[in-house]
This record gives structure tokens, C-alpha cells and sequence, in this order.
């Protein structure tokens, strides 16, 4: 009979839960044991139990370990194993033989084993509980129970969601989503995760105990408007899945929800009285809403999203309510309240209950008058303000007048000030301004007359109306009289006398005044409390200018005419002012040409009569007084007063021989050009022009060669223009131009040569003069046939001026270039005038200017000397007295001015005396003991800012009148010119001698300092690590070479295909290739793929030494591999003494081109093989072993030629080459070709570690993710060449 199974209710005295390493996984294969660490215990009677876990996977074997104490009794023991699975339990093993043909057994009872082997795993039978059972013999006492709980792994299946993927919920009401996934083994975690939520939700998990039935994971929730469109992720997982692997799907809600009402466009909503309120209800609700209404106070106003109430009132202001429904338990709604914005309604209370315009008062009374208003928003102000009074005003609504006099009678205002900021595009705040007024009438008899306006002045023939008005005006209305002082009988005047009433009423008009209209008016107004005071204005009647003899509008002379003057008479009222016009244009009378001479008569009533004679005589004429040709043109005289302009003109036509006009005498053009020789003239009556060329007399008549056009321009003023078509060299020469008139002819020459060089500038000036600026013009010289003709100006500044410092030399102004003689010369361009600026103020200058054309350049002209003005002296910066040694510190601003200090001093504070003049220089420190100075006794010092005055005890002593000194500065030779005053400070010497020093220069030398500083220290850093890595180096040498680490190849390994890198992080490849990149006589060794070996083009130019700050042509060999097949780690050397391999080939190929080539042959020739053939070079004797790499070789050869980088062009080639971004150089300090290893530590850069005490030792090794020696497109995404110190 079989043994029974143990029963399972017994405790587990240890649980052993395997770690990933020890759980079964298809990368270690299957049959292999797992052996947890288990302590055996002998038998005895106290038996012990375990339980493990254990994982497989469909169709993999396993072994269940049973391990006891060896037995030594030869009664034999009873041994099963029993299984528990879904179907129930049952034995499988028992003694020595299996129950089933999947088991086997492993029984060694001397050794205490007894372990179940399963072959074929299978969840149907399999998956459960194994328990290994020893037995007493005979009394069935169990010796040792050994349990296993075995889980056949198996994915579990997708997950599946309800209601579904995008279930409908309802606001408020709770819901349930599940998940459930079935056929996983063992039972899957299942987690709910909202999007965007790292942290699962809290759920209700309903586990399944085997694989067939769901696994469910349930999320109850009460949905809200925000949970609309969220998503749910249900996340399941269990250990059969790959790592990292999860099932996941996504559950989107659509949530229906109430409406949700939002009322606008703003609320309250504000809205200007009269205007338009449109009132808007959005709603935002699912399913959509089906009802909307706009309701007040109960009553429904519309139906409709939107609510108008259109030229809105007073009585429109209220809350109005926008309610919405969708058809769910509960609608939505929202009030908006409209506000009826106006301005101010202000009206005048008349004490009962009225308004009233007016009040009559007598003088004497105390008035009250109040105003009320109405507005929306209330009033910011509300006040009182008084017609014609701009500086009367009351705030409040109440005016309050006390004891009124005639002057308090006026127009009151009542006036109200608010501001609307009604709703809608933004406006700003509007001002509202109402107001109400009131007349206050005060009885009293008229005060002061007065007539405006008070000097009036009438032209003659014109109108003039006189208004007379009184202050106080008088209440009631008074009642005006006009007179007319000297005006013959009638009523009295205020003397007495009898005047005659010219007019009543507060106006007097004079419709057509005369000069006999002149005199003095009366006015005077009168009502029932008495006359008022009169008043009086004195009229003035002008007269226009009027002609009393005009000029002849057309006069013809002839040249050489005599004594010839033109005369124009005329009168008015005021004196009218005469001036003549040539054309236009005033004449200034210039006694060398013409001559203006003026007589005035003063006749009655004011009226001036001017005659004016216009002279044609002067010095520059012939004889004195004869008309020349310039005479001709329209002449004009003008008088003009205050009242109106009148002008006479005069045409006045010189007959005369022709004269020349065109500027030079001379064109110039280059051969095959078509040249045009202008000939200007001035000749009445009109000339004919004919032109000839040299000594032929012969006319030149239009043919194709020659091309001639004569214009009229006016004025009396022809243009002949001979064109001269592809030049030849024999039409330069002579040509002239014949013009002849009735009263002469001329025969000017006009030279026509090849473009040359520009003749000088002539006439230069200077137009204008400032403190640091001097404008240059001149008249510019014959072009040499060039309009692109530039202008240079030089400039000198004279020494021996007296007003300026001899070795002054003023700072900050630009020095423009100059030649050996001081001469600056600035370039003016095609400008004429031309502004030289950046001159010192006070300075003579002497100035030349000379023309530069492509051809050349002119002589310079004449010079011409100007000084510059002196602009407004600052004061002193500083000025201070020192009492006790009479010793007076004046600081000045910097200045290369000769500059004069002005002491003066006061005792009171009023009158200044003059002290003393002190010879000063610009921006230096001056100090002067002044012995002269009469001051207070010594014991009194003034405290500066005071005004008391202290003992050296510090007691107050008798208020002594302080001493009080103040210095401006002068020009030493214009010593009117000066600065203002400033004050010198009391006491102690304020002025630091130090402060002679000027601030920009005393922050240069602190600049200057710290710079030298740092440059020291850096330089000492770079020598002593400069030291410690020439030491470093001696020692890495020595330890490369005893090394036993060497460089691992397998001969017929080839390595894989190259891939494109895609994200490639090589840096030591990275920077190899940098390093080929400088020298565009390089090529990579990389740069095609010739079998395994990636080679590029022959190298053109030798290698060069790093540590002779030159470079070495890298390769990049992009074909690193390990011979490794330990599962996983890397010889990265190998790939670093490939780099080492391509970085000696080229160096050994600098010797000779036919070494290059002969180098890069066979390296070509070895197709099948990677970059490096041990056979091919003699082994590895070829390149010094493991040696501080390629440099070290570098006394091995001559390296000669420049070290010039390539560019980046060269390589591209290489259609497989990875694109490198460009990196910062450190040539001059690097010693290893991998120097820049994206931040890992290098053993050749003394920059990364200068401490020679840390022991030198390389390690290199590849990122973990090359599991297996060969790279692959995924494991060269994070492929890094790492050089570690230990």
C-alpha cells in the first residue's frame, strides 16, 4: 500500500523565495539545477520542513531537491513524493519508482538525496504543490517533509475591460470599471492608472487560483465634469512576461453632465444709458442643452442664447437670469446683473422744491444755494466754480456766499465730474462731466468802464467797431452813451461840459473810418443806483502804401550805358519800409555795383511820403557808372508798413556783345566714347553759334561724327552742344565756339583731352566754426572727366597757442590717420561743404584740401587757417580750504585748456572780493597757501553744512561770521570766459591727493593688476603641470610596456558588416577623426568599406607629432570588436590598440609619398581581414607595445611640412560616415590621440590631474550593452571608449 500524502496544515519552518537570478529563464537554458542554499539536518525526531517556490515554463524540465541527513540504519526508511495540483492530490514517486513517465528519481540514501526530476512540464499537471515525505519505518513518524509550491509560468492573455473601451457615465451617479486578463500563470497583478498618474488607483482585486478563469481588478468611481475625455490605463503583469514587458489598454470616459451656465460678457455687465446691452449665456452641457431662457424678476424675456435690450433706461437696470436644461435631474443657471451707467444730471434747488436760473440780492446779504445730483457711478467731485474766475471754487453742493458785494454778481456753476467704464472693447475710463448754473445778480450801480480794444486801430477805408463794458457791470442793466471827446454840444459830461451823444449802447461801429475819423472816445454806463466811472480810447486811422510814382515796367539799355537809376515814390500811414529785388531776390546795396539812396517827408495826420532811387554806379563798373550785362532782370521796389505790401517792378533788358558762362574750359572723355563739348553764353539780342576745331577755320557742320544742338534756356542765356561720336586720338585738341550778335562776337577755346587726374579745389573757407568742429568749403576744380570724384581734407593743429597746453594731449578723441609731417586727413566723400568734427575747443587748425578721382589725385590747394570756439569751462570739481594752513585745494575736470582760477571770498555771504588768480592745469590737483586772507581766529573751525561754529573741543563758540571762499574757472588768454562758482568746503583738507588721480585711470590700474595676477598663476599652474605630466608620461611608458595585458585577436574572426552609427556616441573614435580633420592632406583611414578594414584615400602629406604641436592623422576604425565569449564582457583594448594600429600607419606613411602608398596598398589588399594583420607587420613588433601610443614613435622620423587642418569637405566621401559635430581644441596640451573623451577621466591630459602621486594604471572596457564580441547597429548606440585611472 502507497504512503499518504502529509497533510498541508502544518507550518513551513523556512520559505525560500528565489531571486531573478535563480528563477528559471530561457537565457540559461533548460536542465539546469537550481540549488537554493539548504542546511541539512540529520534525522532524528525532531523532523524539520521546507517550503520553496519554484518557476518553470511549459515544456521545460525542473528538479525538486530533497535533501535529508544520511541514514545509517538499515531498516529501510519509506520515501514518496506526493503532488497537488487542480485535480487533487496524489502520489508520483514512491521509493524508488516513479508514478509517472515524465518523473524520474535521484535517489542516494547514503548521501541523504531523493530528488524528483520533471521532464516536459505541464500546467494541467504540474502546476501545484510537490512535497517530499520520509517516514519512519513501522511507525510511520515522519523524519522529513520538503515542500514545493511549482509554478508553470505562462503569459497571461489581453486585458479585457467593461463596460468597453469608451463607456458613457453619468455625472454623480457611481460606476465600476473592471479588468480582467485570463490565462496567466501565476494569477497577474492587474493596476488602473490614470493618464498622466505614475501612482495606481486603489481597486478591488478579485485573483483567479488557476489560469483558465479571470483575474479581475475593479475601479469604482464617481465620475465629475473633469473626468470627461479622461483616460483609464489598465496595466497587467505577471513573471512569464519578458522584462519590462506590461499589457496595458486604455479606457476613455465620456461623462453626460449637467449644464454648466456662464453669463457675459462680464458681470455685472455695465452699459451707458442710451446705448445698446447685449447679454450673452453660454452653456456648456452633454448632451447638448435643449431649453434655454432669459428671464427677470420671474417673466421670461427670451429663448434664445443671447438677450438685446436695445436704447437702454434707467429702468432696465436690474438681475437678469440665463437658466439651461439637458434633459438629466438637475438644470443649470446663472445670474448677470446689468448696470445703467450716466453722467451727472445736476440741477439748481430753488428752496421749494423747484429749480431756478437766476437770484437777485442785494449787497450786504449771506447767500446759500444748493445743487443736487443724480449719476451712475456717484460723483468723484462735485463743486461750485464762478464764470470768468478760474481761481474761485467750493467743493460740496452747497455754494455758501457771506456778505456779498457788487463783485460777487456772476454766473455760478454747479458742476459734477464721474467716470463710466462701461463693458465691451476696452476703452478706458470715460469722463462725464454735468453741470447746472445759476445767475446771481447783485444790485449795484455800474463800476469802471472799459473799451476794447484798448488801442484800436482802423485801416482807412475799413470798418471798426468799439464795446464798452464795466466791472462791476451794475444791476439792473445799465444803459451806455457814446461821445467823442472835443465833440461840440450837447449833454454834459462828468465835468460839466457839453457833449454830443455819438451812440447808445454797449457798441460803437464806424463803418468806412478816415484819417479825419482819428480822436479819443468816451463811454460811460448808467442804471437806476447811479452813473458808473467813463472810460476812454484813442482810435488810429492807417493808410496802406500807396504809389505816387511807379517804376516803368520795361526799360532796354545797352552795355556801357551812363548814369541810368530807377525812382518809385510812394506815402502811407505808418512809415512804410522800402526794399528793392533783383529778380526776386533782396539786393544788399554794394557800393562797388549799385547805390540806394531813401528820403522820407512826414505830412498831415502822420502820413509819411518815402522816395527811393535805385543807382547804377560803383567802383567795379567801367568808368564808374556804365550798365554791364549782369544788369539785365526784373527789378521791383517794395513798401511795406503794418497795414498792407505794395510793390513796383521794373524788366529791365541789356543789350550787349555775348558772354561766357560754362564753368571750365576744358571736357574730357577716353577714346570710343562719344564726348560732348558745352558751350554756355549769356548775349541780347540772340547770338549764332558756330563751332571749329584747331587751326581750321572751317565750321564744323552735324554729320555722323559731329552732332550739334543749340537750346534756348531763358534769361537770355544759350546752351551749344557739340557731341563728338567714338573718339579717335585725332579729335583731341582745340575746339572753339564762334558765337557773334549784332554788338560783338567771341570765340572761346574748349579743350577736349583724355580722362586724367583732378585739378585742385579752389576758394576754401571755413563757413563755419564750433568748439569741436570746423565746416570746410571750397570751389571744386576740373573733375578730369571723372564724376566719381572724392574730397580729402587735412588738417593740422598750429603749435604756440597760447591758450592751450604744449604737451597736453587730449584724451578720448579719435586720432585719425596722419602722415610724418602731423597732418590728419579725413575723407569728405563727394561733400562740399564738409564738416571736420573731433577737434579740441581752442585750437588753430590750418587746413588744405585736394581732389582723388580713379586716376589719381590733385595737388592741395591753398590753406586756409580756423579756430575752434571754446565751449561752456566746467567748474571745479572740487574745492576745499584748510583754515589752519591757509591752504587752498582746487581739483579741476581734465582739459588741455591754459586755464586761470578765480578766488574770491566773503565773510557775511554778500560781497565777493577777488583773492587771488591761480595759474591752473586740467585735471590735476593745485593747491596754494593763501597768506593774504583775513579770516576769523584760528580756534573757530565752521562745520561745513552748519552754520555754528566749534572749538577744537568741540564747544559752540560766538557765532563769528564764518569765512566763505569760491573759485570759477577762466581762460588764461580770454579770461571774460568762465565757469560758474563752486564753493570750497571748510575744515580739514577734503581733497585727498590722491584724488589727483583720475577715476578711469586709477580703474585701469586695478584692472591692469588683477589681470597680471591671473596671468602669473596661470602660467605657474601650466609649467609645474606641464612637469608632472612629462614625469607621467616616463612612468606610463614603462608600465605599458611590462604590462601583461595585450591586445586579444583570433587570426579568421572576421568582424561584422559596418552599420551607419544613429545616435553614435564614440568619442574616442569621434575625436580621432576630429583630429584627421584638421589637415585636409589627410585622409581617415575609415572612409570606404574595403572588406573588413574601412580605409580611405592615400594620405598626401606626412603625419605630424602631437607634443610638437602639430598633428597626427587618426583613423577611424570603425570596426573594434572583442574576441571575448564570456558572456558579456569586453576587451575594449582590443578597439583602442586598433586605434593605436591606424594612428602608427600613419604616422609610418609621413616618410615619403611612395611610403603612403605603398602603406596604403597593403593595407587595401587585405579586403577580408580588420584593420590591423599581425602577420603582415611582423606581429605586434611593428608598434611599440601598449606604448603612450602613436606619439611616442615620433623620434623614429623627420616630420616636416605645415600642420594645416582639413576641412571638413574632404571626407565627405564617405557615404557611411557618422557626422561629428566640431569640438574645442586644446593642441598645445594634448599628449594622447583620445584626449577629449566626453568628460571620462585621460591618462595624457595633465589638465584632468596633476597629482603625480596616484598610481598609473589603464583599464578599457566597452558600455555593457556589447554583450557579445561583435557590434552591432544596437549596441554602437551607447558605444564609449573609457581610459579610467585607478
Amino acid at each position: 500500500m502507497l504512503p499518504t500524502a502529509e497533510p498541508r496544515g502544518s507550518p513551513p519552518l523556512l520559505r525560500y523565495r528565489p531571486n531573478a537570478a535563480s528563477a528559471i529563464s530561457p537565457r540559461l537554458g533548460a536542465g539546469r539545477s537550481l540549488r537554493p542554499a539548504l542546511h541539512r539536518c540529520p534525522l532524528g525526531p525532531a523532523w524539520a520542513a521546507r517550503e520553496e517556490s519554484r518557476d518553470t515554463r511549459e515544456g521545460q524540465n525542473v528538479t525538486l531537491e530533497c535533501r535529508y541527513g544520511a541514514s545509517t540504519e538499515r531498516a529501510e526508511r519509506t520515501y514518496y513524493w506526493t503532488r497537488t495540483n487542480r485535480r487533487g492530490q496524489d502520489n508520483v514517486a514512491v521509493q524508488r519508482t516513479p508514478l509517472d513517465t515524465r518523473y524520474a528519481l535521484d535517489h542516494r540514501p547514503e548521501e541523504g538525496v531523493y530528488d524528483l526530476l520533471i521532464t516536459n512540464s505541464s500546467y494541467e499537471l504540474d502546476h501545484g504543490r510537490f512535497e517530499c515525505h520520509i517516514k519512519e519505518p513501522g511507525t510511520g513518524k515522519s523524519l522529513h517533509l520538503q515542500a514545493y509550491e511549482l509554478t508553470v509560468l505562462s503569459p497571461p492573455g489581453p486585458p479585457q475591460v467593461a463596460p468597453g473601451p469608451a463607456p458613457t457615465l453619468t455625472e454623480g451617479k457611481p460606476a465600476e470599471l473592471a479588468c480582467s486578463s485570463v490565462g496567466g500563470s501565476p494569477s497577474p497583478t492587474i493596476r488602473w492608472y490614470r493618464d498622466g498618474n505614475t501612482y495606481p488607483l486603489e481597486a478591488e482585486i478579485r485573483p483567479s487560483k488557476w489560469r483558465d478563469s479571470p483575474t479581475t481588478a475593479v475601479l469604482s468611481l464617481t465620475p465629475a465634469r473633469t473626468d470627461d475625455g479622461a483616460v483609464y490605463r489598465c496595466v497587467v503583469w505577471n513573471r512569464a512576461l519578458p522584462d519590462g514587458a506590461r499589457l496595458d489598454t486604455n479606457v476613455t470616459l465620456s461623462v453626460n453632465y449637467f449644464p454648466r451656465v456662464e453669463v457675459g460678457p462680464e458681470n455685472p455687465y455695465r452699459v451707458e444709458r442710451d446705448g445698446t446691452a447685449t447679454l450673452r449665456c453660454s452653456v456648456d452641457a452633454r448632451p447638448r442643452a435643449t431649453s434655454i431662457e432669459w428671464s427677470r424678476e420671474g417673466h421670461v424675456m427670451a429663448s434664445t442664447e443671447q438677450l438685446t435690450v436695445s436704447r437702454v433706461t434707467l429702468q432696465d437696470a436690474g438681475r437678469y437670469t440665463c437658466s439651461a436644461s439637458n434633459g438629466l435631474d438637475r438644470p443649470g443657471q446663472a445670474d448677470v446683473l446689468l448696470e445703467v451707467l450716466y453722467a451727472p444730471m445736476v440741477s439748481i434747488d430753488s428752496g421749494a422744491g423747484g429749480t431756478v436760473s437766476h437770484r437777485e440780492v442785494e449787497e450786504g446779504e449771506t447767500v446759500k444755494i444748493r445743487c443736487n445730483v443724480s449719476s451712475n457711478p456717484a460723483p468723484v467731485t462735485v463743486e461750485w466754480v464762478r464764470e470768468g474766475h478760474p481761481e474761485f471754487r467750493q467743493n460740496g453742493h452747497t455754494l455758501l456766499l457771506s456778505r456779498i458785494t457788487a463783485e460777487a454778481a456772476g454766473t455760478y456753476t454747479c458742476r459734477a465730474v464721474n467716470y463710466l467704464n462701461p463693458s465691451g472693447p476696452r476703452r478706458g475710463r470715460l469722463e462725464k462731466v454735468g453741470n447746472a448754473s445759476i445767475s446771481l445778480l447783485v444790485r449795484h450801480r455800474p463800476g469802471q468802464a472799459s473799451i476794447s480794444p484798448d488801442r484800436p486801430v482802423a485801416q482807412e477805408g475799413s470798418g471798426v467797431t468799439l464795446t464798452c463794458s464795466t466791472n462791476p457791470p451794475g444791476w439792473p442793466v445799465p444803459q451806455y452813451r457814446w461821445w467823442r471827446d472835443g465833440g461840440g454840444s450837447g449833454i454834459g459830461d462828468s465835468g460839466g461840459n457839453a457833449v454830443t451823444v455819438l451812440a447808445t449802447g454797449s457798441k460803437y461801429s464806424i463803418p468806412s473810418a478816415q484819417l479825419f475819423s482819428e480822436g479819443r472816445y468816451m463811454c460811460q454806463a448808467t442804471n437806476e443806483m447811479g452813473p458808473g466811472e467813463p472810460a476812454s480810447v484813442t482810435l488810429e486811422v492807417y493808410q496802406p502804401p500807396r504809389f505816387l510814382a511807379k517804376l516803368q515796367p520795361h526799360i532796354t539799355k545797352r552795355a556801357g550805358d551812363a548814369e541810368f537809376s530807377a525812382v518809385c515814390n510812394a506815402q502811407g500811414k505808418p512809415r512804410p519800409v522800402v526794399r528793392w529785388l533783383k529778380d526776386g531776390r533782396e539786393l544788399t546795396p554794394d557800393s562797388s555795383l549799385l547805390e540806394v539812396s531813401t528820403d522820407e517827408n512826414v505830412g498831415p495826420r502822420g502820413v509819411v511820403t518815402v522816395q527811393s532811387s535805385l543807382r547804377f554806379v560803383g567802383s567795379k563798373r567801367p568808368g564808374g557808372n556804365t550798365l554791364i550785362p549782369s544788369d539785365r532782370g526784373v527789378y521791383s521796389c517794395v513798401f511795406e508798413n503794418e497795414v498792407k505790401r505794395a510793390e513796383s517792378s521794373m524788366h529791365l533788358l541789356i543789350e550787349h556783345a555775348p558772354v561766357v558762362l560754362h564753368q571750365y574750359d576744358k571736357v574730357a572723355y577716353d577714346p570710343q566714347e562719344t564726348a560732348e563739348v558745352v558751350c554756355r553764353v549769356q548775349a541780347y539780342p540772340r547770338p549764332e553759334i558756330q563751332w571749329s576745331y584747331g587751326t581750321n577755320t572751317a565750321t564744323l557742320l552735324p554729320s555722323s561724327h559731329y552732332e550739334i544742338n543749340n537750346t534756348a534756356e531763358g534769361r537770355d542765356t544759350y546752351t551749344s552742344i557739340l557731341r563728338v561720336s567714338k573718339i579717335r586720338s585725332s579729335d583731341y585738341g582745340d575746339y572753339y565756339c564762334r558765337v557773334t550778335n549784332s554788338l560783338g562776337s567771341i570765340k572761346p577755346a574748349i579743350r577736349l583731352q583724355p580722362k586724367g587726374l583732378p585739378e585742385h579745389p579752389r576758394s576754401v573757407e571755413a563757413t563755419e566754426i564750433g568748439p569741436n568742429y570746423v565746416v570746410i568749403g571750397w570751389e571744386p576744380g576740373f573733375d578730369g572727366g571723372l564724376q566719381h570724384t572724392k574730397f580729402y581734407v587735412s588738417y593740422q593743429r598750429l603749435s604756440g597757442n597760447d591758450a592751450v597746453s604744449s604737451n597736453c594731449h587730449t584724451t578720448g578723441v579719435p586720432v585719425r590717420a596722419s602722415n610724418s609731417d602731423g597732418w590728419q586727413e579725413m575723407d569728405c566723400h563727394k561733400n562740399n561743404p564738409c564738416n571736420v568734427t573731433e577737434l579740441e575747443q581752442h585750437q588753430t587748425h590750418v587746413f588744405k584740401v585736394r581732389a582723388v578721382n580713379s586716376k589719381g589725385h590733385s595737388n592741395y590747394s591753398s590753406e586756409v587757417r580756423a579756430t575752434t570756439k571754446v565751449d561752456k569751462l566746467a567748474p571745479p570739481q572740487q574745492v576745499g580750504f584748510d583754515p589752519e594752513s591757509r591752504t587752498l585745494s582746487v581739483l579741476t575736470a581734465p582739459s588741455c585748456l591754459r586755464l586761470l582760477g578765480v578766488v574770491e571770498a566773503t565773510t557775511g555771504g554778500v560781497d565777493w572780493r577777488p583773492v587771488e588768480r591761480l595759474p591752473l592745469a586740467g585735471g590735476q590737483l593745485s593747491e596754494v597757501r593763501l597768506a593774504s586772507l583775513v579770516l576769523p581766529p584760528a580756534a573757530a573751525i565752521t562745520t561745513p553744512g552748519e552754520g555754528r561754529q566749534y572749538n577744537r573741543g568741540g564747544a559752540e563758540t560766538s557765532s563769528t561770521p564764518r569765512p566763505r571762499l569760491r573759485v570759477k574757472l577762466c581762460l588764461a588768454a580770454e579770461q571774460e570766459h568762465c565757469s560758474d562758482y563752486t564753493e570750497a568746503e571748510i575744515g580739514p583738507s577734503y581733497i585727498n591727493k590722491a584724488g589727483a588721480i583720475a577715476t578711469p585711470t586709477l580703474i585701469a590700474i586695478i584692472v591692469s593688476c588683477i589681470v597680471f595676477v591671473l596671468f602669473v598663476g596661470l602660467v605657474f599652474i601650466f609649467c609645474r603641470c606641464k612637469k608632472n605630466q612629462n614625469k607621467k608620461t616616463k612612468s606610463k611608458d614603462y608600465e605599458m610596456e611590462s604590462s601583461t595585458v595585450r591586445p586579444s585577436l583570433v587570426a579568421q574572426q572576421p568582424p561584422p558588416p559596418y552599420y551607419p552609427p544613429s545616435g553614435m556616441e564614440n568619442k574616442a573614435l569621434e575625436h580621432s577623426l576630429d583630429l584627421a580633420l584638421d589637415d585636409p592632406s589627410k585622409n581617415p583611414v575609415y572612409a570606404s568599406q574595403n572588406g573588413y578594414g574601412y580605409h580611405g584615400g592615400q594620405p598626401t602629406q606626412q603625419a605630424h607629432n602631437i607634443n610638437g604641436a602639430e598633428w597626427v592623422n587618426m583613423g577611424y576604425m570603425d570596426n573594434s570588436y572583442s574576441n571575448s565569449n564570456n558572456g558579456g564582457s569586453v576587451n575594449s583594448q582590443d578597439s583602442l590598440w586598433q586605434m593605436k594600429m591606424a594612428a602608427q600607419a600613419n604616422n609610418n606613411s609621413g616618410a615619403a609619398n611612395g611610403g603612403n602608398a605603398e602603406l596604403h596598398q597593403r593595407m587595401g589588399d587585405r579586403g577580408n581581414t580588420y584593420g590591423y594583420d599581425p602577420l603582415t607587420h611582423g606581429g605586434y613588433g611593428g608598434v611599440d607595445d601598449y606604448a603612450p601610443y602613436p606619439h611616442a614613435s615620433a623620434t623614429e622620423h623627420e616630420y616636416h611640412g605645415p600642420s594645416n587642418p582639413p576641412r571638413p569637405q574632404d571626407f565627405n566621401n564617405d557615404p557611411y560616415a557618422a557626422v561629428h559635430k566640431s569640438k574645442k581644441r586644446m593642441d598645445q596640451h594634448l599628449d594622447s590621440p583620445y584626449h577629449d573623451v566626453s568628460g571620462l577621466p585621460d591618462p595624457y591630459m595633465d589638465q584632468m590631474d596633476c597629482d603625480d602621486s596616484k598610481p598609473q594604471h589603464i583599464s578599457l572596457s566597452f558600455d555593457e550593452s556589447l554583450e557579445s564580441g561583435y557590434s552591432t547597429p544596437n549596441s554602437r548606440n551607447r558605444r564609449v571608449i573609457r581610459e579610467i585611472i585607478v
